[in-house]
Order: C-alpha cells, then structure tokens, then sequence
C-alpha cells in the first residue's frame, strides 16, 4: 500500500522536481535546434498544444509546464495508489500522443 501524503507536500516536490524537469527540457530543446525528446516525454500536454497556436510554443506551454509537476503532486499525492495509476496512465497517453507524429514541427 502506497502511503498518502498532504496535498501541500505533494505541491512542494512537484516544486522541487519543475526546475530539474525544465532544465532537462530546455538541455533536449537545444536552443530550437534539438529534437525536444526530454520535453515531449517529460512535458506531453503543453507540447501538445503547440497544435493549437501553430507549432509555436506560447505563454499557454510554458504555463502548463510550470505548473505541471507540482498540480500532478498536489493531486496524487493524498490520493494513494489509485490517483498515482490513473495520472500516470494519463501522462502515458499524452506521451504516446506527443511522440505518434503529430508533433513532426519538434522532431529531429
């Protein structure tokens, strides 16, 4: 059984893991010259909706990433293993999604 946590300990490690996650982004997004792999596995929604604003990463992305690790860490983290499955089958999809060719903008 997992342990169930507050939600403000999960907004603090999802707070402690968002710089560590961005710079991994940033490192893989090689200044618009790499391939964004890092950023489509670790970031897939926001990368997703690059869709939506003509493959342009905008305000709307980099709000979402911002806020992603420490929204996933407060809402799973007094959930138990229930909330860990289903967000993480969420994240799975969204990755699956980033990296089925509809991104073709942000690949190598």
């Amino acid at each position: 059984m997992m342990p169930k946590f507050s939600w403000r300990a999960g907004l603090v490690c999802g707070l402690c893991a968002t710089p560590v996650a961005l710079l991994l982004a940033l490192f893989s997004a090689g200044s618009g010259h790499g391939d964004y792999v890092l950023a489509r596995a670790l970031y897939p929604i926001p990368m997703l909706t690059t869709l939506l604003t003509d493959n342009t990463i905008t305000g709307l992305s980099v709000v979402m990433a911002l806020t992603q690790f420490p929204a996933y860490g407060a809402l799973v983290a007094p959930g138990g293993r229930t909330r860990w499955l289903a967000l993480g089958l969420v994240h799975v999809v969204a990755v699956a999604a980033a990296f089925s060719g509809v991104l073709d903008y942000f690949e190598a």
